[in-house]
């Protein structure tokens, strides 16, 4: 009898990947360079921001860190950039999935992005996230903010469509919606406005003084254990992430 050897045939159910480098940088754009107008309020208010802190890292493509042992890094968005945003990591990983991913939240192993020894102290003594700071204005009628937040954010699957260039925008007038869910949210102070005790500055416990149960606008779905007015912002600061500009990540509250 005669045996004839047959090629084996290798069936390899793998994904394509292309090794790419990628840039990160983190981004304000103009409303936290420059300032929200009056234009993008529903009810007349413009905000121009002082500082607009952020804890930012854990930066990865296609689940991959472009740079594994970086540190948290500070960055202050409030700085003017050109346009250009700040530079947070680089790096060269195998693209299986065209997506990236950040994390905002507080950290002790931090040091300064673009931001000062002081405001790493700051945020390293406060445990912020966040830290926001500016002024609110409406015809002769001004008040002024600084809020710390210590929430922790992870942004997943953000859509890099081809794109070498890892832009972590920062939409800082999220922070002023009126609506947790909604996808036409207005940008609004006046409710913010009304929570000032007399002294001209706008509080974290002046905000949690203020029950938005019974707001027609203020809506939390079914998060239905925020029911005050710094709950809501708080909560609030998990929308402020996204990529390249527009683009949409999955945001987890982690904290």
């Amino acid at each position: 009898m005669r045996t004839t050897l047959l090629p084996l045939l290798f069936v390899c159910a793998c994904t394509s990947t292309t090794e790419r480098s990628f840039e990160a940088s983190v981004y304000g754009e103009e409303f936290i360079e420059e300032g929200i107008p009056d234009a993008i309020f529903s009810d007349g208010w413009s905000v121009t921001f002082d500082k607009f802190l952020v804890s930012v890292g854990d930066v990865s493509v296609s689940h991959t860190p472009l740079d594994e042992d970086a540190p948290f890094q500070i960055f202050d968005l409030a700085q003017a950039s050109d346009g250009d945003g700040f530079p947070v990591a680089m790096g060269t990983v195998e693209v299986r999935e065209e997506i990236a991913g950040y994390v905002i939240g507080p950290s002790n192993n931090v040091v300064a992005g673009n931001a000062t020894e002081e405001d790493v102290a700051l945020m390293k003594d406060g445990g912020y996230s966040i830290h926001v700071s500016g002024t609110a204005t409406r015809g002769g009628e001004s008040l002024t903010f600084i809020w710390g937040f210590a929430t922790r954010t992870v942004y997943v699957g953000c859509q890099l469509q081809g794109s070498s260039d890892v832009q972590l925008t920062i939409h800082g007038d999220h922070l002023f919606y009126d609506d947790l869910f909604s996808e036409t949210p207005k940008v609004a102070f006046d409710l913010i406005a009304s929570a000032d005790d007399g002294d001209g500055e706008i509080t974290a416990d002046d905000l949690a003084a203020v029950d938005i149960t019974t707001q027609e606008r203020y809506q939390v779905g079914d998060l239905t254990q925020i029911t005050d007015l710094w709950s809501f912002i708080e909560q609030q600061t998990a929308s402020l992430g996204h990529i390249n500009g527009e683009g949409h990540c999955g945001a987890l509250r982690d904290d």
